[in-house]
């Protein structure tokens, strides 16, 4: 069987985010395979690694066999957060239309596509679960003095909660920050978004105070206000992959208090590093961790708090159990499955075959 050669679309509007990793990590997974080939020209299938709900990233006349990545509809499922508006709802209307025509739907995990058939009608034999992975680098174990180097690096304290992401607020990061002033405990908080300040565009309703704040800006406000001038929360900003992978061990607790998530890679990425994890039992999150762990109620704050404790309080013994039980589960994510995965789907598009 000849190669199936592929091109990867819609890269201006994946550079730089989250989806920009994936799309980079995917191709060159893909590209160690035998059978295909990633192209510019002349492809058999084209494939979008990026769906965005409210502009139009997918055309609505595809000419070739289109394959279309949809990594979650967290806009959708928590749409009391994500208000669209009149023009985001049209846009949607016109992604949906697109949608029809394509020849397969990928997504992160089982959560996310039990999501896509039922907000966006599909048929469940047209989507397909393609986890994600996280970087090799967190399972390398970095040396003693390395670990020290990045401890006064940062100016992190002995014991530390950790967390690592965006602030979008499916996150729930308001309550994750009651969560450490209530129990005194120093939480770091990884990502760039953290160390910005928020745009504010110029509106007419804004200047005459008719304007309702935007959700996403009410708990990002909420927030800053919790965090601001308080000695428990440091905010490194974007850290490097290598200094990540010390904070994850050097941290006593990794917390994903999301409400809603349709991966959770930072999640990933700290079980690989050896890192105690704690996290919602919402959306993905399960789909990740092992049965064993420790989960909570993410709308809850006094079961957000209960857990935290109870993380903290296990025995060496029962933690290092529970450290052991993530790096395994861990190992069952890699980008050369994804890959594998993926290619699977390029046949059964083209071929009919689905192996």
């Amino acid at each position: 069987m000849k190669k199936i050669r592929v091109k990867f679309e819609g890269g201006e509007h994946s550079a730089g985010r989250g989806v920009g990793f994936y799309r980079n990590n995917l191709g060159e997974a893909l590209s160690k395979l035998d059978g295909i080939e990633i192209v510019e020209t002349n492809p058999d299938l084209v494939h979008y690694p990026f769906f965005d709900l409210f502009y139009p990233t997918l055309p609505g006349k595809l000419d070739l066999p289109t394959i279309v990545t949809i990594h979650d509809l967290t806009p959708l499922v928590l749409k009391q957060l994500y208000p669209q508006g009149f023009r985001g709802s049209v846009a949607l209307m016109a992604q949906k239309r697109a949608l029809k025509n394509v020849a397969a739907v990928l997504t992160d995990s089982l959560s996310s596509k039990n999501d896509i058939v039922r907000l966006f009608r599909l048929s469940a034999k047209d989507v397909f679960v393609t986890p994600l992975a996280a970087n090799i680098v967190y399972a390398q174990k970095p040396s003693a003095s390395f670990l020290k180097a990045v401890k006064a690096k940062y100016r992190l304290p002995d014991r530390f909660l950790l967390y690592v992401g965006g602030v979008n607020p499916n996150k729930n990061l308001v309550r994750l920050a009651k969560a450490a002033i209530s129990l005194n405990l120093p939480l770091v908080l990884v990502g760039s978004e953290f160390v910005k300040a928020t745009l504010a565009a110029f509106s007419f309703k804004k200047l005459l105070g008719l304007q309702k704040i935007h959700p996403e800006v009410r708990a990002f406000n909420q927030l800053q206000a919790l965090i601001a001038d308080n000695p428990l929360f440091l905010t490194p900003g974007f850290v490097s992959s290598d200094d990540l992978n010390a904070i994850y061990r050097l941290a006593a607790l990794y917390v994903q208090p999301s409400l809603y998530e349709g991966f959770g890679l930072p999640l990933l990425e700290a079980m690989t590093a050896g890192c105690p994890i704690i996290a919602a039992n919402t959306g993905s999150l399960p789909e990740i961790m092992p049965a064993e762990s420790l989960t909570f109620d993410p709308y809850s704050q006094q079961s957000i708090e209960t857990a935290i404790s109870d993380a903290l309080a296990l025995s060496a013994k029962d933690k290092q159990r529970l450290i052991k039980l993530g790096q395994s589960k861990a190992k069952d994510f890699s980008w050369d499955k994804t890959a594998r995965a993926t290619l699977a789907v390029y046949q059964k598009v083209l071929h009919g075959v689905y192996n």
